[in-house]
């Protein structure tokens, strides 16, 4: 009879090894920029201050554990690995409580894989919520070997303190409620009426907690499971590893593997706005956007960019759009906004673009700033040394003294005016005849002929030379109209 039991169980652990080993496989092969993003999305750093932040964000200790996890995401097998193992470890849990419950039913014992395969297709790349359920899985198996009822009361008691700081609020309740269900099962129904006592704290905590945090509305914090239920063969999220791909290429300047590798052109020219947008800022990168402009269903100039908008994907298309153009002043600030949406208020990818956009524009305290910040973190040695570097090399060399770059915010004017004025400002950059081309591709979408002509003329990009595509094509339009 043992020898059998032990066999049943070697035969689940097979199988729950068995679909660890495919889930990180598996996700870290089809979702490896999901997982790049995330590293770049968080920020943990080992100070006073981050820890108190967490604090006030419940539950404060599983925040604090999956952020601190997250840092090391960059390698997308890592990432996998760290999401398998907490799944194996709940399936494990599991199996353990219902074989704790309903004792030699091994039929039922088998359902212990259920919870983990739900997280593992609806919650893949939710870390902290697959803590949470692994605390909870851990709780509840710990309470069921304890033997007596009053070691039940007590840990019961226990429960609410500590898993509030593990658990959000609706599964620390349903895990009081199981515990209660528990000693129902096996004590009187009238000591089970001493069970009131964890779910009275239970209802008190968070109201005096938020109470000491009262600028957190109450709803933010303490309603919701904690986890977006998308399932991982949805084309929501097929089409976010796709994004965050173009994203990081774009980061890395491989235009070229966009346009044509990721087929971006292919797609772009079939009406999807947003890769639209990036296939025609590849083209301004590559210097063919004037040649290739008619080949987009662009309608008009507010589609080269996204005017005015804050959002996770518009404040990282615009901060590309103006690294493209080398105007670094807007790229950090578009860089800082990406950051304050996020839960800390900061994270990786725009501390690291800042240190760099302040190197390109020779702010060493604000570049040294953010390094500093950096150097908390558990994963920027190498960054923070390759830049120290940089910046003690640039320092040593004569200032480039830059002058006045705009008389005016970043979107005060119109696309092609504002383009047309920075022009003027950055007369020696290699970006200059990117602005040109973005004024004189507007007026085209416009339709506005006696402005294209102007523009066209009154810079030297163009003259003596032959006319790219778009630019010769309208012309010829005009000049047939007025003959």
């Amino acid at each position: 009879m043992k020898s059998e039991k032990l066999k049943k169980t070697g035969i689940y652990y097979v199988v729950v090894v068995v679909l660890m080993l495919f889930f990180a496989i598996y996700t870290a092969m089809e979702f490896p920029y999901t997982y790049i993003t995330k590293e770049g999305d968080c920020f943990w750093v080992s100070t006073w201050d981050f820890w108190l932040l967490k604090l006030r964000l419940a539950p404060a200790l599983t925040n604090w554990m999956s952020d601190y996890l997250m840092q090391f995401y960059r390698q997308p097998f890592f990432g996998a690995s760290t999401h398998a193992l907490l799944l194996g470890g709940i399936a494990l849990l599991a199996h353990a409580v219902i074989q704790r419950v309903i004792g030699n039913k091994w039929h039922l014992a088998w359902l212990g894989l259920l919870p983990a395969v739900l997280l593992g297709i609806y919650c893949t790349f939710s870390l902290n919520f697959m803590m949470q359920c692994l605390f909870f899985f851990a709780a509840l198996y710990g309470f069921t070997l304890i033997p007596s009822f009053r070691g039940k009361l007590l840990m019961g008691l226990l429960t609410v303190p500590v898993g509030f700081y593990l658990l959000r609020t609706p599964m620390l309740l349903t895990l009081l409620i199981l515990q209660a269900a528990l000693v129902l099962r096996y004590h009187d129904v009238k000591k089970c009426s001493y069970w009131l006592l964890p779910l009275v704290m239970l209802y008190f905590a968070p109201i005096i907690y938020s109470q000491q945090q009262a600028f957190i509305p109450f709803e933010k914090r303490y309603s919701g499971w904690g986890s977006y239920f998308d399932p991982l063969t949805s084309q929501y999220t097929k089409n976010g590893e796709t994004l965050k791909k173009i994203v990081c290429l774009a980061n890395e300047g491989r235009w070229i593997d966009l346009l044509y590798r990721e087929h971006l052109r292919r797609q772009a020219q079939q009406g999807n706005i947003t890769l639209m947008r990036y296939a025609l800022l590849a083209e301004s990168a590559l210097g063919s956007l004037p040649e290739n402009l008619l080949d987009y269903p662009i309608r008009d100039e507010s589609q080269f960019y996204f005017p005015h908008e804050r959002t996770y994907i518009t404040l990282q298309f615009n901060r590309l759009f103006y690294l493209n153009l080398g105007i670094y002043d807007e790229a950090f600030h578009q860089a800082q906004e990406y950051s304050l949406l996020m839960v800390n208020g900061d994270c990786f990818s725009s501390l690291r673009q800042m240190v760099d956009y302040s190197l390109a524009e020779e702010e060493w305290e604000i570049a040294d700033k953010y390094l500093r910040i950096l150097a908390k973190s558990s994963c920027h040695k190498k960054f923070i040394q390759e830049r120290r570097t940089m910046m003690q090399e640039a320092k040593q060399k004569p200032s480039r003294n830059i002058p006045l770059r705009a008389d005016n915010f970043v979107g005060g004017y119109p696309l092609p005016v504002e383009m047309l004025r920075l022009a003027r400002y950055y007369k020696d950059s290699p970006q200059r005849i990117k602005m040109i081309d973005y004024a004189i591709c507007s007026y085209i979408l416009r339709g506005d002929a006696n402005s294209f002509l102007i523009a066209l003329d009154a810079f030297d990009a163009y003259t003596g030379k032959k006319l790219p595509r778009a630019y010769q094509t309208y012309k010829d339009m005009i000049t047939g109209e007025k003959n």
